[in-house]
């Protein structure tokens, strides 16, 4: 793993993931590149009962593995190649950055970006990403319309 270059998609469970994981697949066959899918389970802020706070973290860890298994599953189809898997708990943005900066290797993160008029919003990861952060990555970010077929990510790939 030490010289192979990774290709960086978040599992979120977004409608827009899917266009993501597919083009960075596309990627990974033309750049021989790996793939890297990340889940990110979010701090709970809310103030309840120990129990009731376990339960929600067992949710939201078992919603986590959920999405990263999807996303492993379409990589291992489309690629052949099983993706290394990475979940962390804490801030989406600040963890994310933590990743990236830990694993060296990781060379572009893939993001697919909300395309619904009625929102006018990108996504969240995107909207704080190109607001706040842009300067503090070390990679390139690519992001990918969420409506793009995948006629379309073949011909551009």
């Amino acid at each position: 793993m030490e010289n192979e270059q990774f290709i960086l998609v978040i599992a979120d469970g977004s409608k827009e993931m899917d266009v993501a994981l597919k083009y960075a697949c596309a990627r990974s066959k033309k750049t021989s590149r790996k793939i890297m899918i990340a889940s990110f389970i979010q701090p709970l802020d809310v103030l309840t009962t120990q129990g009731v706070t376990e339960i929600m973290q067992n949710e939201a860890r078992e919603e986590a593995e959920k999405n990263i298994k999807f996303a492993s599953d379409v990589v291992k189809k489309s690629t052949g190649e099983l993706p290394v898997i990475n979940i962390r708990e804490g801030e989406i943005i600040q963890e994310l950055k933590n990743l990236i900066n830990e694993e060296k290797n990781i060379s572009v993160l893939v993001l697919g970006a909300n395309v619904d008029e009625k929102e006018k919003n990108p996504g969240p990861i995107i909207n704080s990403l190109v607001s706040k952060e842009l300067s503090n990555f070390r990679i390139p970010i690519m992001i990918v319309p969420g409506n793009f077929s995948n006629e379309h990510i073949s011909l551009i790939s």
